[in-house]
């Protein structure tokens, strides 16, 4: 008897903590709460299938890529292209009606958990670029998820050039540093 009193308080308490995190709604354009923030490629067009999306907590000025929230471009009309095919994304560690500050960022590459997190991890070799910070109140649970209201667009850039040879330079420099 006390092993099942133990599994069903355990379960509820995990029941609990799962319906406790605090979720956002992710989409960059949202007519009825005035969200439009379109996200351009290096050459002025929208962002569509070479390019990704990932949300970040943004906290003190270092991101935290959000596991979940790697998004892909849509495609098709082209008008539609630089927006995100929308999603719920739990942001962990925060509670509903928790406040949070939250930065869109987009990157050349898949939309998968591990490109967005090397991408907002420093990875300079691919093309990059991020919105201002948004502050939302997290809803969840019977509390709809809030819209990114505030959330500016913003420009995927190249890397410089000079950059990428600077870090051949460095890295060749260390090569051969190593071998002596």
């Amino acid at each position: 008897m006390k092993k099942l009193v133990i599994a069903a308080v355990a379960l509820m308490v995990s029941i609990a903590a799962t319906y406790a995190q605090g979720q956002v709604n992710f989409n960059n354009k949202v007519a009825a709460s005035g969200v439009n923030a379109r996200v351009l490629d290096a050459l002025g067009a929208g962002a569509g299938a070479d390019y990704a999306a990932g949300l970040a907590i943004s906290s003190g000025g270092a991101l935290t890529y959000i596991p979940g929230s790697a998004a892909t471009f849509r495609t098709t009309p082209a008008a539609a292209t630089g927006y995100i095919n929308p999603l719920v994304v739990t942001v962990p560690g925060h509670d509903v009606s928790s406040s949070v500050s939250l930065v869109m960022f987009g990157f050349k590459g898949a939309a998968s958990d591990a490109a967005a997190a090397a991408a907002l991890g420093g990875n300079q070799a691919i093309n990059f670029g991020k919105s201002g910070e948004v502050t939302v109140a997290l809803g969840g649970g019977t509390i709809l998820p809030p819209d990114l209201v505030g959330l500016t667009g913003f420009t995927i850039t190249a890397p410089e050039p000079s950059t990428i040879a600077f870090g051949l330079l460095g890295a060749a420099a260390l090569f051969i540093r190593r071998r002596k």
